[in-house]
């Protein structure tokens, strides 16, 4: 019986996410992706409370969780640990219905393979809950692309690019370009836990960096625009 990595159980106020205590970050990161991608009709517009829960968590485990969470659902709320029972609450373990069969999975993802094809009109105010997932390096004149959100689990060697319709996050390195909001969306922002790009740009924003710029003592942080400006801050974790 192949173990189950994640497992989803609905609550009165939103989704617990129970975690293998024995796995290796990287394969819950990869799981809870494509959990979250198998049951994201489930969530509709995202707005909901999302408790993980099974093992114990680094800085930076949470930091890999709340990318991938926050690219898929980005208007849920993030909490850790057991949850408050209010009154008769009862869990439910949440199952894709009947009629979600492997045809109609199959379905689901030409209909995403199509939509790839489609320039769509992205307004300032972008929500999205698709996300592309990529794990590895991005070297030297290679360019990974996303019409949605990008998340991207390596580095980004300089003369890579990675270019997003949505919001970047990269859990690595930044040493080559990036492009979010690349169809206009001015509200796309760019993170990374080493940012040293060698230029960004946020929808029609362009700023090129000096390395010495980068010679700061944190190196986790954000990039977005301001007065139409792009400005780039330290990227604070949740607690």
């Amino acid at each position: 019986m192949k173990k189950e990595i994640i497992k989803l159980k609905g609550t009165i106020d939103g989704v617990k996410i129970y975690l293998d205590a024995n796995s290796e970050i990287s394969v819950i990161i990869t799981s809870l992706y494509e959990k979250l991608r198998q049951f994201r009709t489930f969530f509709g517009d995202g707005h909901c409370n999302i408790y993980f829960a099974g093992r114990e968590l680094t800085a930076s485990d949470k930091m890999r969780l709340e990318a991938v969470v926050s690219a898929m659902l980005p208007e849920s709320n993030i909490n850790y640990g057991e949850r408050k029972r209010l009154g008769n609450d009862i869990e439910k373990t949440l199952k894709l219905p009947n009629d979600l069969t492997s045809q109609k999975i199959a379905e689901e993802e030409k209909r995403d393979e199509d939509l790839e094809k489609i320039k769509e009109v992205v307004t300032t105010n972008f929500k999205s809950s698709r996300a592309r997932f990529y794990e590895g390096i991005v070297k030297n004149g290679k360019t990974v692309e996303s019409d949605g959100h990008l998340i991207l689990v390596g580095d980004v060697e300089e003369g890579g690019k990675l270019e997003a319709v949505g919001n970047v996050i990269v859990m690595g390195s930044i040493k080559g370009s990036v492009e979010a909001g690349c169809m206009g969306n001015d509200g796309a922002y760019i993170a990374a836990i080493d940012f040293e790009p060698t230029d960004v740009r946020i929808a029609k924003q362009y700023r090129r960096f000096e390395k010495s710029e980068h010679n700061t003592e944190n190196k986790c942080k954000r990039a977005y625009l301001i007065n139409n400006q792009i400005c780039v801050e330290d990227f604070l974790l949740k607690r």
